[in-house]
């Protein structure tokens, strides 16, 4: 009998420890996607945005950060990058541009944006973003432009003007990998659901940012910004990276099927730069497109298709929308804030 109630005793220190340890564990876990920023105080009033600055290198860079109302310094929250396009700022894609602060506050996560470097031409203030291949002519397949293009001041960080550039030749990578290093540091940030969007220029930049700094991110978003002729990458297979790509059918600027642009500019076709995100290099996708349903589906026409069964188990998504060179809309419904942040959602590092 004394021989039964040690065996029991064992059986229930075992299931205690066992307890124990997988208590230990899960709190491990929620530790490692906490940021160092945890329990900090925040350099905003939730609510409320503000402008500041970062030193990188020689240059005190630009950003602005909205905290979501009821942010807590002792709870993490996600974290959403959103680029302005060419010629834009930080300021006007806030309060202009899109409604993300106002999207932030009613789900809880943070916003970002965060400003390109500009310069002055007759007058005018250029600001853009350094992406893969905007500042790169030629090309792997040749001139990204026509011999009839337009001319776009070019900025003097890049030296002699070069056929077809026009956007910044600065580390902006490296600009972003110091931000998120900042931000991290004083705000109460989940590291395993860190987002990036942009349009146009600021949606080509997200490109390179989801190849080069793909352990940074869980998931990105570009807006009608496909990359120059001959332009794309592919992440590597480990972290996993999702991305859903949203274009216009009707976009001139950039335009999706690789015909020129008004301006005489060249694109890669949005096709192909899904093809290489989903290849076998990479994601190890599906290679042929299935539908991907959306809570925006038929909303100007808006739809999305899907490379599914990545290996990495990431989501790699292409969308159009009967539109133009802007965010989705319906009328004065900005809906591709609600498609991007679901995407988001689902998706975490």
């Amino acid at each position: 009998m004394t021989q039964g109630k040690c065996v029991i005793g064992a059986a229930i220190v075992a299931a205690w420890c066992s307890v124990l340890v997988g208590q230990a564990a899960a709190v491990e876990r929620e530790l490692a996607h906490r940021s160092a920023g945890c329990g900090a105080r925040p350099p905003a009033a939730p609510g409320t945005s503000v402008s500041t600055t970062l030193r990188v290198g020689e240059l005190a860079r630009e950003y602005r950060l909205h905290l979501p109302t009821g942010y807590d310094p002792d709870s993490a929250v996600p974290l959403v990058l959103v680029f302005h396009g060419y010629t834009g700022t930080a300021e006007t894609t806030e309060n202009g541009d899109t409604s993300f602060s106002r999207h932030a506050d009613a789900h809880g996560y943070a916003v970002v944006y965060p400003q390109g470097t500009g310069f002055d031409a007759d007058g005018k203030w250029i600001t853009s973003w350094n992406d893969l291949t905007c500042n790169t002519s030629p090309g792997p397949e040749g001139s990204i432009c026509t011999p009839d293009a337009d001319e776009y001041p070019t900025p003097p960080e890049c030296g002699e003007p070069r056929e077809c550039l026009w956007c910044s030749c600065h580390d902006d990578v490296g600009f972003i990998a110091a931000l998120l290093d900042e931000l991290e540091r004083t705000l109460c940030v989940d590291r395993d659901r860190v987002y990036a969007t942009g349009i146009s220029n600021g949606g080509m930049f997200v490109h390179r940012l989801g190849c080069d700094l793909p352990e940074r991110f869980a998931a990105i978003a570009p807006v009608a910004g496909t990359l120059a002729k001959g332009g794309g990458c592919a992440p590597p297979t480990s972290p996993k990276i999702s991305m859903i790509n949203i274009h216009g059918t009707r976009d001139r600027v950039v335009p999706f099927d690789g015909t020129p642009a008004d301006d005489g500019f060249l694109y890669t076709p949005t096709a192909q730069v899904i093809a290489a995100w989903a290849g076998k290099s990479s994601q190890q996708c599906d290679s042929k497109d299935s539908p991907y349903p959306t809570l925006a589906d038929g909303m100007a026409g808006f739809r999305c298709v899907q490379r599914a069964h990545c290996a990495t188990r990431a989501e790699v998504v292409d969308c159009a929308w009967d539109g133009g060179h802007d965010w989705p809309r319906n009328g004065e419904d900005q809906f591709s804030v609600d498609v991007i942040w679901e995407f988001f959602e689902k998706n975490r590092r």
